[in-house]
């Protein structure tokens, strides 16, 4: 099969449409935003990025479909969890066939768009630039030995 020049110019066009309008996370996809995520890497907005092999804190996303709440947790190597009383009140808000995230601190209000999200991954954008990837953390349980 030959091409022509029209269809080699054309095609590139085409597919980049195709890909660029891929639909985001749909409503369905918010089952998998309450449970423990930990962090991978954060993308800057200049495209460089940090990657975080090890986390000493996870964030604990809680949501029942209207509110919730962001904890920042700390894992134990016996399976349980070190973390304050402190936790940031979240909401979810559709905007443009968008979901955001809006937390409100003690002094500051923010919000964080979700980008993808599924059983395992989560990728959300601040509103600075900073791109924050997650997967689902899954705990290190060490068993005591029966010595």
């Amino acid at each position: 099969m030959r091409l022509s020049l029209f269809d080699l110019a054309v095609m590139p066009g085409v597919l980049f449409l195709l890909a660029s309008c891929s639909p985001g996370p749909q409503k369905e996809d918010l089952q998998h935003l309450p449970g423990y995520w930990e962090i991978t890497e954060v993308v800057f907005p200049d495209g460089t990025d940090k990657e975080y092999k090890v986390s000493t804190t996870i964030e604990y996303l809680q949501w029942d479909g209207t509110s919730g709440y962001r904890k920042k947790m700390q894992p134990t190597l016996d399976g349980t969890y070190l973390t304050s009383d402190d936790a940031l009140p979240m909401q979810v808000i559709w905007r443009d066939d968008r979901i955001f995230l809006k937390f409100k601190g003690t002094e500051d209000t923010w919000e964080e768009e979700i980008l993808r999200i599924e059983a395992g991954k989560l990728i959300m954008r601040h509103g600075n630039g900073l791109k924050y990837i997650y997967q689902k953390y899954e705990p290190m349980k060490i068993e005591k030995d029966n010595v």
